[in-house]
Formats: structure tokens, sequence, C-alpha cells
């Protein structure tokens, strides 16, 4: 608060008035001895001191967060003005960030630095852009375990739940002579995974028509060395909700 230099005539002054209003002398602190600086005395009732309001508030979150991750941001700025580095634990760096336009919402991919890949912690958080104050609050927290060996994320934004709002899926990709990864959907409308597997030889990409799910994969019969499968399969995922998924259809075609 800033202080006002008064004389000690103004001070006293103010003191005699506060105690003619009907104010507790035993409570009041302006009743200091004559011999406290001036300075020390509070402003007079017509001057408001300047609210200053800190960007990133250390609020408790409604859902569980890293330790050193802020639950809210207070600036109404677009995603893309976003600092993800101010939004991730203290003392991890930003992996990854993908940004959904409806609904308004920045996901980060974050990793502890310079641990050893295979055991990096890890996680994904999602931010949401909301009318009114604060202007963002995060809303989902994936936590990858350093136990799963996760070498690197990469995702993109696409409608797979086919509600019209993009979603974002995701592959932490765990290495292997197969391109294992665990692919995973986050509903950023309802700030949740809904969708998660692990998959060796395939992969997994938004399917435009039915919305959804298309996933790739080596069908390999005994005796088939790795490098030559004996087919690929296409299964199409449709979304039902409740983290429910239905097979839409399904195709084999023969390798070569």
């Amino acid at each position: 608060m800033r202080r006002l230099g008064l004389l000690l005539a103004i001070t006293l002054a103010a003191v005699v008035t506060a105690t003619a209003c009907g104010g507790d002398p035993t409570n009041d602190r302006s009743l200091a001895s004559s011999s406290e600086d001036a300075s020390s005395a509070p402003p007079p009732p017509s001057v408001t001191a300047p609210a200053t309001t800190p960007t990133v508030s250390p609020v408790a979150s409604p859902i569980e967060l890293p330790p050193g991750t802020p639950a809210v941001f207070n600036d109404d700025v677009a995603a893309a003005d976003l600092d993800a580095s101010a939004l991730i634990p203290r003392g991890t760096h930003v992996e990854q960030t993908w940004i959904t336009a409806e609904p308004e919402a920045v996901v980060i991919a974050y990793v502890e630095p310079g641990a050893d890949p295979f055991r990096a912690d890890r996680g994904t958080l999602v931010w949401r852009r909301f009318g009114g104050a604060p202007a963002w609050r995060a809303v989902a927290w994936l936590p990858t375990s350093s136990e799963t060996g996760v070498l690197g994320v990469d995702g993109l934004v696409a409608d797979v739940t086919g509600d019209g709002l993009q979603d974002v899926l995701l592959a932490a990709y765990t290495g292997g002579s197969g391109a294992c990864a665990r692919w995973s959907v986050i509903d950023v409308g309802a700030a949740d995974e809904v969708f998660a597997r692990d998959l060796c030889d395939g992969r997994i990409d938004p399917s435009p028509d039915p919305v959804g799910l298309s996933v790739d994969q080596a069908v390999y019969r005994v005796g088939d060395p790795h490098c030559c499968p004996s087919a690929f399969r296409t299964t199409v995922l449709t979304y039902d909700g409740d983290r429910t998924w239905t097979v839409a259809s399904k195709d084999v075609t023969p390798a070569g």
C-alpha cells in the first residue's frame, strides 16, 4: 500500500476523527505513540491503494495437479499468446503444445530435462479459456509414469469423437523394433482422456467418414518374420460416449 507522508498534527487529527465516529481505540492501529514516524500513519479514507493481481494465481485446484503447477492464469489472452512454460510444473520443459479453436484450449506435453530419456518424468496438461475470471484454468492432467519408458510425444488436432469439437490425438512413443506407442485421445470439451491403447507395428489416425479413429496394424501369422507381416488390418472406431468405442468397420488386406 502506498504510504503518505503526513505531518504529526494531521495524524493526531485523523485519530480524533476516527474515535469520534465510533472506532474502538483499543483496536485502532492509528493510535501510535507520539514518537512514531509520521510516514507509518494510514492513508485518509479518500485514498484507495491500487490493487495488484499476479498473472498466475496459486489457488487450490478442483483437479489433481503435479506439484509446482498453477491452477489458473488470469490474463485473458488468446491461446497462441500464452507462455506455456508458465503453465507446467516448475523445473520441467515444454515438449509439445497443441491448440484447439473450439473449445479454445492448449494441451501441453512437458518433460523433466536432463534425465535419462527412458526414465524421465512426463505429463500432459489441458488448459481451457473461460469467459469469466480467471480467464484460463487447468482442467485436466494426464501423468506419464517414468517407468513406461516414453521417448517422445507427438500429436494432432481433429474431431474424432463426433461432437463437432476439436480433440487431441496423442502418440507417446516407447520405441522398439515395432515402433510401439501409447495412443490416446483427449476430449478437450469434456477435459477427459476418452481413449487409450498400446500399439506396436501400427498407427492410429483420425477417420473422416465416419468420424472416429482409423487403427492400422500389421497382422502376423505363425512363422512370419518381423519384417514381413502376412496382412494389414484397418479398423475404424466411432465414439459412443462415456469412453466407449464401437467397431464401425474392419478390413484386412493381404501384404504384397
